[in-house]
């Protein structure tokens, strides 16, 4: 009677091993679905390199809209402008890669009546999406402590560009100067990316500045992506 139970319980072993076996090889797949997933970039600015190595902008000055060293009799150089950029981001998906800036410092000295300033230079989107923007500009008399007004931006057909062109003057109706900005944007200023867009920006001293006086302006363009365009000030 001992053998015959020890043969059963051996017999229930090899049951239970050949169940085990069966569920250890049974077959077996799966189905793996991977993703990736790359963020666009935003990035707009003016752009750095825009004319050629090294030239981010183009400036003139000018006195009655002639070169100083063209007059008859040259004269020394007495009012004096210089450009600043500053604020560099480069961009990561952009081929090949753009770098712009997102700031112009533009200082005048010793400005008088008829002296001129042109300044050009490029917008660029150097990102991956599409931005719209807004353009503003403010400025103000730093010595009375008094704000100046500059005119608003229309749009130009024939130019086919944004332009503000008019008078800058502060609160005591003294005229400061002539200002003319022409910004080559689409009319529904959205700009796209890859693409860039110059502006022209024209200062006319007058007569009616006054001496001594420190006068300081920003023009700036707020940016966000295409589908935003009620998140602009």
């Amino acid at each position: 009677m001992r053998s015959k139970g020890i043969v059963s319980i051996f017999a229930l072993l090899i049951l239970m091993l050949s169940i085990l076996g069966v569920a250890y090889s049974a077959w077996k797949d799966e189905v793996v679905i991977s993703g990736t997933v790359e963020m666009g970039e935003f990035i707009v600015g003016i752009l750095k390199d825009a004319y050629g190595t090294g030239v981010d902008y183009e400036l003139l000055e000018t006195t009655n809209g002639y070169p100083e060293e063209e007059f008859e009799d040259p004269k020394p150089w007495v009012a004096n402008t210089i450009v600043s950029l500053s604020g560099e981001e480069t961009s990561k998906h952009h081929t090949p890669t753009q770098t712009v800036y997102k700031s112009m410092t533009i200082t005048i000295s010793n400005a008088y009546p008829q002296y001129d300033v042109h300044l050009k230079f490029k917008l660029k989107n150097a990102g991956t999406i599409p931005a719209v923007i807004a353009v503003s500009v403010s400025g103000s008399d730093d010595t009375d402590d008094e704000d100046l007004v500059f005119p608003s931006f229309v749009w130009d057909s024939e130019k086919g560009a944004w332009v503000a062109e008019g008078s800058v003057s502060d609160t005591a109706g003294h005229e400061i100067a002539n200002i003319v900005i022409t910004a080559y944007l689409p009319k529904d200023l959205q700009l796209e990316p890859c693409n860039e867009y110059e502006v022209l920006l024209d200062l006319d001293f007058k007569q009616t500045a006054e001496e001594c006086h420190t006068y300081s302006f920003t023009v700036t363009i707020n940016a966000v992506q295409w589908n935003k365009p009620e998140e602009l000030p």
